[in-house]
């Protein structure tokens, strides 16, 4: 039996709306499912709020489908992801919940390099309006604390985005879990979720214990690093990290979940001496012993490196960097090294960003100069989930390790992985010199 509070009692009789009761009775069976006890209010919210299609949708990339064409914000949100919720009585989210869109499957400004339809595009603009229409600030990003979505510590979220509940909970010492869509889109409608596992202080304790002994002077080495700590993981385990490393920024860190994300179901990480939770070994451990020890090395991530790049060198024809999603920081970076050098004529390189940061990137004239000199700025997607935007591609140069490892199934062709700097050399140059990192 779930207590509820007498403000829940009131929303489950249906006092503030069909839409909210229908949302909470599906979110009180899922807490019954989960051994949840009572609810925790929900003040930020981060769900997909576009069409849900993906590349494996459309693998000869026609997008002349009046079948997909004709759904709506409804088709793809509200029949799919509530069922038994009558689309014509759900008019907002949570009115206390901050709710923000994830990534989608179209660029935000325009379909032509992306190599998709104006019927496509439009059709998806019009489902991100409805969404806008019931309280979704558009963000579009798989990482919206660049975008101003921030959980403050102790408070409570909901987020369709793997490496975002890390980014959140080891982070900003907020409280959450991720959610599959359903949940989440039913949880930002009622504001309210299952207090259930990392929800619950004595969850949040280190179980797995990592000595970093290997380089982490970039953000390369953040991924590879990621990469090699997810699959060293047990279910529902915390990791910490500890060692002589280098204290990562923003970029490293938002890196570094993305990869042990994508390797694991890890869901909170605690680096000693940066994450709030964990300032000192103790504090992170919480007077526990660990499960079990590593030692990460150079000739660890050495192999991670080896799993997903291609081993000889040759022409490169689509290059992408931002995996998640670049910051302002990283658009400035990618400027500086580029220089006024030219992507090579016949190569397709594009540096995917959020709405947020394009803009302001574009007051400080980057974003002219980006395009001048031959590269592409998107938002919205990466080579994922943005549909057709390496159509026709006979090699791809990626900088991310999830996005090389997402694309190894996807594509028969030559998939190299490297430094952003690697990228933009290939990009330039039509051609990707293959390099061991580690020796």
């Amino acid at each position: 039996m779930i207590r509820l509070t007498p403000y829940e009692q009131r929303m489950l009789d249906g006092e503030f709306g069909a839409a909210k009761q229908v949302a909470l009775q599906k979110i009180i069976d899922y807490a019954q499912i989960l051994g949840a006890e009572e609810l925790v209010p929900i003040t930020k919210a981060h769900l997909c709020c576009g069409s849900t299609c993906e590349p494996a949708d459309f693998p000869d990339g026609n997008l002349d489908r009046p079948d997909i064409l004709a759904m709506g914000y409804h088709d793809w949100q509200t029949k799919l992801k509530c069922p038994g919720l009558d689309p014509a009585t759900f008019n907002s989210f949570n009115e206390s919940t901050y709710v923000m869109d994830d990534v989608h499957c179209c660029d935000t400004f325009q379909w032509q390099w992306t190599q998709q339809t104006k019927e496509f595009y439009e059709n998806n603009r019009q489902i991100l309006s409805d969404a806008a229409d019931r309280g979704v600030m558009i963000g579009s990003t798989c990482a919206p604390y660049l975008a101003g979505w921030l959980p403050v510590m102790g408070e409570y979220f909901v987020t369709t985005e793997s490496s975002n509940v890390l980014y959140s909970n080891s982070i900003l010492g907020a409280r959450g879990y991720g959610g599959g869509g359903n949940t989440t889109f039913c949880a930002a409608i009622c504001g309210r979720a299952p207090k259930w596992g990392l929800h619950l202080p004595e969850n949040r304790h280190g179980t797995h214990v990592f000595h970093v002994a290997c380089d982490t002077k970039d953000k390369t080495d953040w991924d590879l690093l990621g990469a090699a700590v997810g699959r060293r993981l047990a279910p529902n385990a915390v990791p910490v990290i500890c060692g002589d490393f280098e204290r990562p920024d923003l970029i490293k860190l938002k890196t570094f979940f993305t990869a042990l994300a994508v390797t694991s179901g890890c869901e909170l990480c605690l680096i000693v001496g940066v994450s709030p939770e964990a300032q000192t070994y103790e504090m992170a451990m919480g007077g526990h012993e660990p499960v079990a020890e590593f030692t990460i090395t150079n000739e660890i991530l050495q192999t991670y490196w080896d799993e997903v790049c291609h081993k000889e060198s040759g022409p490169a024809d689509y290059l992408q960097i931002g995996c998640p999603n670049c910051s302002a920081e990283e658009l400035i970076n990618i400027w500086r090294y580029m220089n006024g050098r030219k992507v090579k004529k016949g190569v397709r390189f594009c540096v995917f960003t959020n709405i947020a940061q394009y803009a302001m990137a574009e007051q400080a004239h980057i974003i002219q100069d980006l395009k001048d000199w031959g590269v592409e700025i998107l938002t919205s997607g990466c080579i994922l989930r943005t549909i057709n935007v390496a159509k026709g591609a006979k090699s791809l140069g990626l900088s991310s390790f999830k996005l090389c490892n997402g694309s190894k199934d996807e594509r028969d062709c030559p998939i190299y992985y490297g430094s952003d700097e690697q990228v933009i050399d290939a990009a330039i140059s039509g051609y990707w010199e293959v390099k061991r990192r580690y020796e």
